[in-house]
């Protein structure tokens, strides 16, 4: 596999969760990092002192997605004044609000769409317009609800099924220069809020009868940024839950 080291990547939401586990990830194969965040200041903070065990360069800006063109721009001259041309983009931020769909309102879609879908446009649009030579590569973090929409939570399964369509979109618009691909997890990390207990339920809707973790994820990653072959996939990383969910409606 090709090596990474000396890279320059931007981790979108790399201070907490699936953001922050692949962002160390790029560090420790010596990768220089610049995580963004968008309210999560201390576990930022943590996350680059971590980070800069790695003897990487690592650095963090703070950002809002809901106005995702200015924060676009904002994030890529962050990470181009202080690291130079980037390599490697991570969409990994995210929102994920439970609603049905007559209880969705216009605000959280909005919040929806900016956060999830728009966010990763304009990041995109700038990283390639800054890329000069063959190599780089966007990975999108989607859901396995992207690919086979079931009911409930509208606005973020029509938000990652429109990034799962950017995904196929940019891969073609980009190459050969860039290569784009996404990762569709399932059950990785209980959502806020819910208890160990509820989420270890959740094996009970895919074959394998498990929970992942974040490790499944961060494989996933470094195979898809060394494989120079591999463009416009979408791996799901989700036990099979996208297979057994028509069954449980």
């Amino acid at each position: 596999m090709n090596s990474l080291r000396g890279q320059n990547a931007i981790v979108t939401g790399g201070a907490v969760r699936l953001g922050r586990a692949m962002a160390l990830e790029l560090a420790r194969a010596g990768v220089n990092v610049c995580i963004h965040y968008g309210h999560s200041s201390s576990e930022a903070e943590a996350t680059l002192a971590e980070l800069k065990q790695f003897r990487v360069q690592a650095l963090a800006v703070q950002a809002d997605f809901t106005s995702p063109v200015s924060a676009a721009r904002q994030v890529m001259q962050h990470a181009l004044q202080h690291l130079g041309p980037v390599d490697i983009l991570v969409n990994s931020a995210a929102i994920f609000e439970p609603a049905t769909v007559l209880e969705t309102t216009e605000d959280q879609w909005d919040r929806h769409f900016d956060i999830n879908l728009k966010a990763p446009f304009f990041l995109s649009q700038q990283f390639a317009a800054q890329v000069e030579q063959a190599g780089a590569s966007i990975v999108n973090i989607i859901d396995w609800r992207g690919s086979v929409p079931v009911p409930g939570h509208p606005a973020y399964t029509l938000a990652k099924a429109a990034l799962a369509a950017q995904v196929k979109l940019l891969a073609q618009e980009f190459g050969p220069k860039i290569r784009v691909n996404g990762i569709a997890p399932g059950a990785i990390l209980p959502a806020p809020g819910t208890s160990p207990e509820a989420f270890a339920q959740r094996a009970l809707f895919n074959p394998l009868q498990q929970v992942g973790g974040p490790a499944d994820i961060v494989r996933t990653l470094m195979f898809l940024l060394q494989s120079p072959f591999v463009t416009g996939e979408i791996v799901h990383i989700s036990g099979g839950e996208q297979l057994a969910a028509g069954t449980r409606y």
